[in-house]
């Protein structure tokens, strides 16, 4: 039986009373003379990847025995570092710019511990382990011999040469994505070549596509996806109905937002005896289209998800497919998969079947109208929609429902506004405005969070393997901290022993409406665990839902895809053998961990480019004046939302002129040590825009009012 890597690994960190040799760890270990070269190559492999370190004398050791770290570097713009530990048990290390060396934000590296001051280790990076960024962002500054790329990246110090023939057609001042041909050393910076020239700085798509590729998102398809996207037909064909029920008789909707042209998901709502309703879920059916193995599925896989950005989307179908045939457009035939879910009256799901078919959708309707509709029942938009407004206000009803019940189980509801950017036609923003869901919202996620759950249920009394959606209880040391944090505000969050979702929705409940409302919505998410794909059921603490997944967004999410095809084999008549459930395990132990690092990685790239337009609008706002309320507090300043427009920004702690602040933990507020001056969260104070920097994606604000004396 050949040595497992973690054999090898907990020995030189548990057992090994010193470095050794291998030959020693040959002996050691009893490792068969038979089995030496494959135990060797596992040995260099462990070497390679930071698991074991290799030190003078060809010895061998666990790094933590040895006081190296293992981890990513994370760099700060100033040019100081930490290398984020991967192992728990091991501290972070700070690394002085001088002892960065060739090392680059992202990296993998090993630092070696050379200070232990009482505010944590300080280190120096001995050895790069992977390289984080083959290919950086960046703004070209043409010379008179050659050319350096600046990155956008301002984590990233190093300036890239670029060799004239390698400018690939770059001018001055624009945008582009260089390739590094060779990274940084102890004596010289990195070099490159320019693959891709986005355009000028200012120009809307340059700067999106910027933002997108800064954080691994593509912006293009390449020619044999769209080659693959053009022989998919435009039309359901009667070959594709074969097998499907019928369903273009129903009265099926769509309800999206104003802009939206990718349709997933259309409803309809059948009254049936004793107060249940019946429900269908019709999920367009993308699985028909997006084979395995496909072009089209290869790039499907590698971004994951498709990027929403304020004026833009970069999907993860090309738009044949995501706009054309898989979405269910109103009027045309479309190929689905159906969540057919009957209720209580009280909103218990009692049933769930679930069949391919193909549907016509009779409206395309938006969340603001329907949200009318439920509010008014006599009003314009109910008239004109004659034929379908009973359904909708049954709708509503069974939403409402279904929600009480989700809530008495102690699901949590973060409802906090988000900014909404109001465009101009050259795609420029006019206005920032606050964006909160509506009854139509709140309808549409009770039904989708329906279907997946009944699917959920299904495939795992089928023993289906699957990519669940699953979110952690929180880490408890996270969990202390939160709840001395709340405690400064005068709340308790309940649960000692054990903490229950049905806690946190009471917490808050409580801060609705308050001024501090929306710091303790952002404390409590980052206390909780990040909800991600995995294979393994854990539960989903924050919908306190036993069994979930992803099944109703397959034209934008990936996952939603695979469960889609294992829904599909789990119909077949025929089941499923154990070496495919094997199988289809080990791909989901990959697929998962992939998939959630693309859904951080839109995230990321979403919140940047809605940052983005944020400075964007307030860049010539500089020296107007507004009222706003104070939203955050820290060591450092405090922030501040204003109330003309959704926006935020810092009043720099050192812009305070007065007085010298202190931040009050206790309190949560900023004091001044001499005239006792306080600014805690819900404060209103007037401030001045002082300072907008659009490459940074920073608004500073300084007070406008005079201090008291």
């Amino acid at each position: 039986m050949p040595l497992r890597p973690e054999t090898l690994v907990s020995f030189l960190r548990e057992k090994a009373s010193h470095p050794v040799t291998a030959r020693e760890l040959v002996k050691r270990l009893r490792v068969p003379k038979a089995s030496e070269p494959e135990f060797l190559a596992l040995l260099q492999s462990l070497a390679e990847t930071g698991e074991v370190v290799e030190i003078k004398g060809g010895r061998y050791a666990h790094p933590s025995r040895v006081g190296l770290v293992v981890g990513r570097l994370q760099v700060h713009p100033d040019g100081f570092g930490f290398v984020v530990a991967e192992d728990p048990d091991q501290p972070d290390v700070f690394v002085k710019p001088r002892w960065l060396k060739a090392a680059m934000h992202g990296d993998r590296v090993v630092a070696r511990i050379e200070r232990r001051p009482p505010k944590g280790p300080e280190g120096r990076i001995i050895r790069i382990l992977q390289r984080a960024n083959p290919r950086v962002i960046g703004v070209v500054r043409v010379r008179r011999k050659a050319a350096v790329v600046a990155p956008l990246e301002e984590r990233l110090l190093h300036e890239i040469y670029v060799a004239p023939d390698d400018l690939g057609g770059a001018a001055d001042g624009q945008i582009v994505e260089v390739e590094i041909t060779a990274f940084p050393t102890d004596e010289a910076g990195p070099e490159g070549r320019v693959v891709h020239v986005l355009g000028h700085r200012g120009d809307a798509s340059a700067e999106a596509k910027a933002v997108a590729l800064k954080h691994g998102i593509p912006v293009a398809f390449p020619p044999e996806v769209l080659e693959a996207a053009e022989g998919v037909p435009t039309k359901v064909r009667a070959a594709d109905r074969r097998g499907r029920e019928d369903l273009r008789e129903l009265p099926f909707v769509t309800i999206d937002g104003e802009t939206a042209k990718d349709f997933d998901d259309a409803l309809v709502l059948e009254e049936l005896d004793r107060g249940r309703v019946r429900l269908r879920v019709a999920i367009a059916d993308v699985s028909h289209y997006v084979t395995p193995g496909s072009p089209l599925d290869d790039e499907a896989f590698a971004r994951g998800t498709s990027t929403y950005f304020p004026d833009r989307v970069f999907p993860m179908l090309p738009e044949r497919l995501s706009n054309g045939i898989c979405s269910l457009n109103p009027g045309v035939d479309r190929l689905a998969l159906v969540a057919d879910l009957v209720f209580s009256r009280g909103g218990r799901r009692q049933e769930a079947r679930f069949y391919p078919a193909v549907i016509r959708s009779r409206h395309r309707l938006t969340y603001t109208t329907v949200a009318r509709i439920l509010d008014d029942p006599d009003c314009d938009e109910a008239q004109e929609l004659a034929d379908v407004t009973s359904m909708l206000l049954r709708m509503g009803e069974l939403a409402r429902a279904v929600r009480a019940r989700r809530r008495e189980r102690g699901s949590i509801d973060f409802d906090l506004p988000e900014a909404e950017i109001v465009l101009d036609v050259q795609g420029r923003p006019e206005d920032i405005v606050r964006s909160r869901r509506n009854e139509a919202h709140f309808l549409v996620e009770e039904f989708m969070i329906a279907a997946n759950e009944a699917v959920a249920d299904f495939l795992t009394k089928r023993r289906i393997p699957c990519p669940y959606r699953v979110h952690d209880a929180p880490d408890p040391e996270k969990l202390a901290e939160f709840r001395k944090f709340v405690h400064n505000f005068g709340y308790t969050l309940k649960g000692r022993a054990r903490v229950h979702s049905k806690d946190f929705q009471h917490l808050l409940a409580q801060v609705e409406g308050k001024p501090e409302e929306r710091m303790i919505h952002n404390m409590m998410l980052r206390t909780m665990a990040k909800a991600v794909y995995s294979p393994d059921n854990v539960g989903h603490f924050g919908l306190a839902s036993e069994r979930y997944l992803h099944f109703t967004s397959p034209i934008r999410r990936y996952p939603d895809l695979i469960v889609h095809r294992e829904l599909k084999k789990a119909l077949q008549k025929r089941p499923a053998s154990k070496t495919w459930r094997q199988k289809e395990r080990r791909y989901l132990e990959e697929a998962c961990p992939h998939l959630s690092t693309r859904e951080r990685a839109a995230e990321a790239a979403e919140r940047e480019a809605v940052q983005w337009k944020k400075c964007q609008f307030m860049a010539d706002k500089v020296g107007s004046e507004h009222w706003g309320f104070v939203v955050g507090v820290a060591s450092f300043g405090f922030f501040v939302e204003l109330e003309t427009y959704f926006v935020d920004g810092l009043v720099h702690v050192s812009s305070l002129e007065d007085d010298f602040y202190h931040f009050s933990e206790e309190t949560q507020a900023l004091i001044g040590e001499r005239t006792g001056r306080t600014f805690r969260i819900g404060d209103r104070v007037r401030v001045r825009v002082d300072r907008v920097s659009v490459a940074r994606r920073q608004i500073d604000f300084v007070l406008a009012e005079k201090p008291r004396p």
